[in-house]
């Protein structure tokens, strides 16, 4: 699974907010904030739930930082980090 890459893991994570926010993925936007595509605190939990399901990786026990969450791809460069580990 570690040759998964972060496009890859950036287009999973719009399928999944897509899911929690009833949106099409098509309006996910990937340089925008995921509060900006729909994501509240409850959907947060939700994702990091599909991330652990998904990938494997506890982002609770990584030690998020806000850059880490920024975006979407920027929360798909921090699994990819977590996923190499």
């Amino acid at each position: 699974m570690n040759n998964v890459s972060i496009e890859e893991i950036a287009r999973a994570l719009r399928k999944e907010m897509s899911v929690i926010t009833s949106r099409e993925i098509s309006k996910i936007d990937p340089e925008a904030s995921l509060a900006s595509n729909g994501i509240n605190s409850m959907g947060f939990i939700e994702l990091l739930l599909s991330v652990e399901r998904l990938w494997d990786v506890k982002l609770v026990e990584a030690g998020l930082s806000m850059a880490d969450v920024r975006t979407v791809n920027a929360l798909a460069g921090r699994i990819r980090q977590e996923m190499d580990k």
